[in-house]
């Protein structure tokens, strides 16, 4: 295992532990938990994904993602794709504090807003993944199919439908 995938499995491992070691603080019912846990993790992992983009070799790897896969307005759609994932996390975690910081609704809201935003970066993340310009070196993981991808969509989308059953 390269260095590149170490260090991808070491961030999203301490995203996890730290998200554990809250919610077994919480006072939460386990289905509330479980529904935080989740939504802390999606939160914690754009916001980490977002911002490990700036830094190398993350940096370099993902400018070559959006050059090689002809996407339009190159610096623009890195610079989007970075902010995105940042926001998105961002409005996760404010979803986190419900009724303490923020209503009931905006964090209805906060949640509709960061699932659309995980879902369109998430299907531009598929297409770079499947352009044929684009070698598997310069991809999370180093993986061409979109495993990762798609995961993250199928979760963000489970969650939101998920909170909707629940109000």
């Amino acid at each position: 295992m390269n260095t590149q995938v170490l260090l991808e499995v070491s961030m999203i491992s301490t995203m996890a532990l730290i998200t554990i070691a809250y919610l077994f603080r919480s006072n939460a019912s386990t289905g509330n938990k479980i529904q935080t846990f989740v939504i802390a993790l999606l939160g914690g992992f754009m916001v980490l994904g977002g911002t490990a983009k700036f830094f190398q070799p993350f940096a370099t790897m993902f400018a070559s993602q959006v050059e090689l896969s002809g996407l339009p307005l190159p610096k623009l759609a890195k610079f989007a794709g970075q902010m995105g994932e940042i926001t998105a996390g961002i409005m996760y975690l404010l979803v986190l504090t419900k009724d303490k910081l923020i209503s009931a609704n905006t964090a209805e809201i906060l949640l509709k807003s960061a699932t659309l935003l995980t879902l369109v970066i998430m299907t531009v993340a598929v297409y770079v993944h499947l352009s044929p310009n684009v070698p598997a070196e310069v991809l999370p993981f180093q993986s061409k199919p979109p495993v990762l991808t798609v995961i993250v969509m199928f979760i963000s989308l489970c969650t939101f439908i998920a909170s909707k059953r629940k109000s």
